[in-house]
């Protein structure tokens, strides 16, 4: 007998499936619009940097690198050439104004200047001999002069008496022995006058002989004083108080005439040459405030020169330092300058995000006050510090701001955190 099968009927919900996931479907989306509400992209918290948005008193400044340098630095070369026999000091040593800092080796000045030193004996000696005779000479013709004026007074007194008796008429004198007696006269007094014109030709002679004696004297002098000065220079010394910098001489090697042999500074008196990019000096001005950074100290400082020429996109801007130096402090100092450019009273800002330009608009994200979401907010940026930036319009007092890289989401309005 035949069994009558009966078809059984398929459940409902097997029969409408897609009803029921398309119901599932629209709940999960309820739910997850629920939870990330206008957000198009979701964001890890810990890859997130946040700042928030303060106000107060906004300082301008511009970071700058460089290095400390002496105002007063000195080449100390050589005066002679001569091969370097003994090293006193070396980089790092204080030194005082005529300290031997290197001795110099030269034979040949030494046997100048002993050659020297008998040529100025010689010709000092010489002109003794030379003054002596002249003197002697001067002398004889000083006592000819005296004898003329005695042979003269004496024929004088002789014409005198014979003039007397002739003017007696009385025979005791002849015309012819008076008119002799005054011819003598007339011959002494001019022989003792010619002997006086002698007298002083004789000291003029003496006295241009000693000038011109005197002078190839100082000639003689002179080249002995000067190889003198050459064999003290083989001392080569300090010419100023500071610190020795670089020795450029080792022992056994050769000096030349003005060749370098030491470079000194004067740790007293440094200042900062810090290079600032070419972008940001027109904000840079004589006088303007600068805190140096040793890594240690602080030194404070103003801007006291602006180079006018740009090398490699930098500019080299000189700082003196009024503040008293630390003990790190040193020439080559790697160092870290902060230009104050301008104080803002009662401005917003913020730490810098990545990417902000300053008097720029940009869009930043603003986050919600349960920090889980954040918007896209349109920005006004002012002036910029080193590490903050001043907000003009966009965003209040209190508000925080995703001020990480946010390149790879840019084209989305909302993001959600997670």
């Amino acid at each position: 007998m035949d069994t009558i099968r009966v078809k059984a009927q398929p459940a409902i919900w097997r029969k409408y499936w897609y009803v029921v996931a398309g119901l599932i479907l629209v709940t999960a989306i309820y739910l997850i619009k629920g939870m990330t509400g206008n957000a198009s992209f979701i964001v890890a918290k810990s890859e997130l940097v946040i700042a928030t948005v303060k106000q107060g008193n906004f300082r301008v400044n511009i970071r700058a690198s460089g290095v400390l340098k002496p105002m007063d630095i000195r080449w100390v070369s050589s005066q002679v050439s001569g091969r370097v026999e003994q090293v006193f000091v070396k980089a790092g040593a204080v030194v005082s104004e005529g300290q031997i800092l290197m001795l110099l080796s030269n034979p040949n000045l030494h046997r100048e200047l002993e050659q020297a030193r008998w040529e100025l004996a010689a010709k000092k000696a010489e002109n003794y001999a030379a003054f002596v005779a002249l003197e002697s000479q001067l002398l004889d013709l000083k006592n000819s002069v005296v004898a003329a004026d005695y042979s003269y007074q004496g024929s004088k007194l002789k014409l005198d008496a014979e003039t007397q008796l002739f003017e007696k008429q009385n025979g005791t004198v002849s015309a012819l022995d008076y008119q002799r007696s005054q011819l003598e006269v007339k011959q002494k007094i001019q022989y003792w006058q010619s002997q006086q014109q002698k007298v002083l030709k004789m000291e003029a002679n003496l006295l241009a002989t000693k000038t011109a004696q005197q002078a190839r004297l100082g000639l003689v002098e002179n080249n002995y004083l000067r190889v003198k000065d050459q064999v003290s220079s083989l001392a080569v010394k300090a010419t100023t108080d500071g610190v020795v910098q670089q020795v450029s001489l080792v022992l056994g090697e050769q000096a030349q005439v003005g060749g370098s042999v030491a470079l000194i500074a004067d740790q007293e008196s440094l200042f900062a040459e810090l290079q600032v990019p070419e972008i940001k000096i027109n904000d840079i001005s004589l006088g303007q405030t600068v805190v140096v950074d040793t890594r240690t100290s602080e030194i404070l400082g103003e801007v006291i020169r602006i180079d006018p020429a740009v090398n490699t996109g930098m500019v080299q801007v000189d700082v003196k330092l009024t503040s008293v130096l630390p003990n790190e402090a040193r020439p080559d100092l790697t160092v870290d300058g902060l230009i104050e450019i301008s104080n803002i009273d009662n401005a917003l800002y913020i730490k810098r995000p990545v990417f902000a330009p300053r008097h720029s608009k940009t869009g930043l994200y603003r986050l919600s006050p349960d920090a889980q979401f954040a918007q896209k907010q349109l920005v006004a940026l002012g002036q910029s510090s080193v590490n903050q930036i001043q907000i003009l319009s966009g965003l209040t007092v209190g508000d925080q701001v995703i001020i990480s890289d946010t390149s790879n989401w840019q084209e989305h309005t909302d993001i959600m955190i997670n």
